[in-house]
């Protein structure tokens, strides 16, 4: 991936790898942000590639095998008491293989920025845990949200109690960069304790 200006660079670098950075934040906003930020992601790698006129990138055994995976999802969507958002599910589940592509084509050009979003991990775990606490000593969330079950907090996830869902789904990618970037075994043991309490909730 090559830039011959620095308004290529911002376009089809810069922007893409601040929205990837700040997805941990998104996701705790709901699907909307998460989505959009993939689609542009998606979008800008589609017009880099048609622009320079390089597709080389997908030019790869995972990304055919992802292809066919693809087809098979809307081959089924067709056939089986066909629904037309279930079709559109399907269809736009296209964009999933080329944001990999993508990232692993940014990754390519410099990894700097997974510190950015492991750090964004770590803030949102940070905060969340913190409130979480917060929430089920006190009632309410530091702004005052409370949560409409009993014995689970739901933090800033408002009348949804997936805090742990959250936390767990990211967990595997925050518990591989920590090894990548922290290299301290007592961290392992800390994130591993809220990790497992966070479980419960």
């Amino acid at each position: 991936m090559k830039f011959n200006s620095l308004k290529t660079k911002i376009i089809f670098y810069d922007i893409p790898i601040i929205l990837f950075s700040l997805l941990p934040f998104f996701l705790i906003t709901g699907p909307f942000l998460s989505d959009l930020t993939v689609s542009i992601i998606c979008i800008l790698f589609l017009i880099y590639c048609v622009k320079e006129k390089n597709f080389s990138f997908f030019k790869n055994k995972y990304f055919y095998f992802f292809l066919v995976f693809w087809g098979y999802l809307i081959f089924n969507s067709l056939i089986n008491n066909f629904n037309l958002d279930s079709f559109k599910i399907s269809f736009f589940y296209f964009r999933y293989g080329v944001f990999v592509i993508a990232i692993a084509v940014l990754l390519q050009v410099d990894s700097k920025f997974l510190k950015y979003f492991f750090y964004c991990i770590f803030f949102c775990f940070t905060i969340l845990i913190i409130d979480g606490f917060y929430q089920y000593f006190v009632g309410e969330n530091i702004f005052g949200f409370k949560s409409p079950f009993k014995y689970r907090v739901t933090s800033f996830f408002g009348d949804e109690a997936i805090l742990g869902s959250y936390l767990s789904r990211l967990w595997p990618i925050f518990f591989g960069l920590s090894i990548f970037f922290l290299k301290k075994k007592i961290n392992y043991f800390i994130y591993l304790f809220l990790f497992l309490f966070y479980q419960k909730l």
